[in-house]
């Protein structure tokens, strides 16, 4: 007979239906602290992976979202290729997550994701990277939007992401659009970049 105490723990980070997504260093790192609905409390942390000098010549391309407990949840990888941008998201094991492109958009970011079962989403954002949809079909399965981070942070370049999904949004999949938010900044800070 199974009790409480064989079951797995779901981590805190994915039974939230709001989290802000706020980057805590921006210069040759991407790590974000995930805080709940408020902004007050850490439910889990991104870090950037990797070495300094991959990180100063291409910038952050490995990172890792671990629960507010240190306990590693999913990994994001940005392989080096020519062109769309291809990701690479995989449980703490290495067994495959899901696998993300960009696609070609004239006024719009638009990024397939293809879960390990073989489940399509579509994240769907505007041109400038302030607002983005999780569509899973025709259904929108989470939404994130960037906010002004405060004048310091702004200053810094660092962003601020507010997540909310559906409530009926099961945990494994939760964990996917976290990854999904995570490479929807890397695509525009890419683009900061190469714009400058």
């Amino acid at each position: 007979m199974d009790s409480a105490a064989d079951s797995p723990r779901l981590s805190t980070l994915l039974t939230h239906d709001t989290l802000v997504m706020q980057q805590v260093t921006g210069f040759m790192s991407n790590d974000f602290d995930i805080l709940d609905a408020a902004g007050e409390h850490a439910v889990g942390h991104v870090t950037t992976t990797g070495s300094g000098v991959a990180r100063f010549f291409s910038g952050a391309r490995s990172l890792d979202v671990a629960d507010a407990d240190g306990t590693p949840l999913l990994h994001v990888e940005d392989p080096r290729g020519i062109g769309f941008d291809r990701f690479e998201l995989s449980a703490p094991d290495g067994t495959p997550v899901a696998e993300l492109r960009s696609r070609f958009s004239v006024f719009s970011t638009k990024v397939g994701m293809t879960l390990a079962d073989g489940a399509e989403l579509e994240l769907h954002g505007d041109m400038l990277g302030l607002d983005y949809e999780f569509r899973y079909g025709e259904a929108v399965a989470a939404r994130a939007a960037r906010e002004w981070a405060g004048l310091s942070r702004g200053f810094l370049g660092h962003s601020r992401y507010v997540l909310g999904f559906d409530p009926t949004v099961p945990p494994p999949l939760r964990l996917a659009i976290v990854g999904g938010c995570i490479v929807l900044d890397l695509i525009r800070a890419k683009r900061s970049r190469s714009s400058n």
